[in-house]
């Protein structure tokens, strides 16, 4: 080891594990920003922008940070819809974007980005998309906020016929503290349809919501999946630091080989 090696901060370590940890007691915006946007290794970079709370250089790693899943981390993190709907405009990769309108819930800002040229046509596509769920959005609204029980097999299907599965999972993915729609989308998930995936991915986020109930059904019913492609969609999202150990918790718990393969992999 050299005398540069020993004086060198521990979040400059070779090493990302003792990189993992530095970020653990990093309390500097700038340094935990470069980390999110440069650092090799997937779990460094999400540890680091779980802690960076300026919003501005959140914006800076949605723009520009070196990898996809760190771009994507960021922006469930910004709070302003028309600070996301910059990015939409300044960026046109398709998975960032739909990542910006998972955000979105504003009708204003999608009018917005419907009507204006200046945004790209997948974009403006996607903009119309969404403010057309504004329909099911009030829909679910009568039906969701105030329900007792999820809904049944049969009003999930009368749905799916109605509005398409990924518009109900889109639309579902707004109550994001629903424990209901938690459930409903668990029930999707193991339907089977199209719709499936994407229902799946939204689970998996809320494995890290900040009220435990929330997480803890997204953990049962994570917990059902039998599907081995739905079971490989969940553990895709394994290295973002916030979900490592949910997903290792889910895998724990599910009753197929896929998943005890995965076990001994990331364990």
């Amino acid at each position: 080891m050299g005398l540069s090696d020993i004086f060198k901060p521990a979040y400059r370590s070779k090493d990302p594990e003792k990189r993992l940890e530095a970020v653990k007691e990093l309390s500097e915006q700038d340094i935990l920003a470069e980390l999110a946007m440069k650092d090799k290794s997937p779990r460094v970079r999400m540890a680091a922008i779980a802690r960076v709370e300026d919003q501005g250089l959140l914006m800076k790693i949605a723009l520009d940070g070196d990898e996809l899943d760190s771009r994507i981390a960021a922006v469930e993190r910004i709070k302003s819809q028309e600070k996301i709907a910059e990015i939409i405009k300044a960026r046109k990769n398709y998975e960032l974007m739909g990542a910006c309108f998972a955000q979105i819930t504003s009708k204003a800002i999608l009018e917005k980005i419907a009507n204006d040229p200046g945004y790209n046509r997948s974009a403006r596509r996607i903009a119309i998309e969404n403010y057309a769920d504004e329909s099911v959005l009030a829909d679910f609204e009568k039906r969701e906020v105030d329900r007792s029980e999820p809904k049944s097999a049969d009003e999930i299907s009368d749905y799916i016929r109605k509005y398409g599965g990924d518009k109900l999972v889109r639309t579902l993915g707004k109550f994001k503290g629903s424990k209901n729609s938690i459930i409903t989308l668990g029930n999707i998930a193991n339907m089977g349809d199209d719709a499936s995936p994407q229902a799946v991915e939204y689970l998996t986020r809320a494995l890290k919501h900040s009220n435990p109930e929330i997480s803890d059904t997204a953990v049962e019913q994570l917990s059902r999946l039998k599907d081995p492609d739905l079971i490989a969609r969940m553990v895709s999202m394994i290295d973002d630091a916030g979900l490592h150990g949910k997903i290792i918790q889910v895998l724990k718990k599910i009753d197929h080989p896929e998943a005890q393969e995965f076990l001994k992999k990331y364990e």
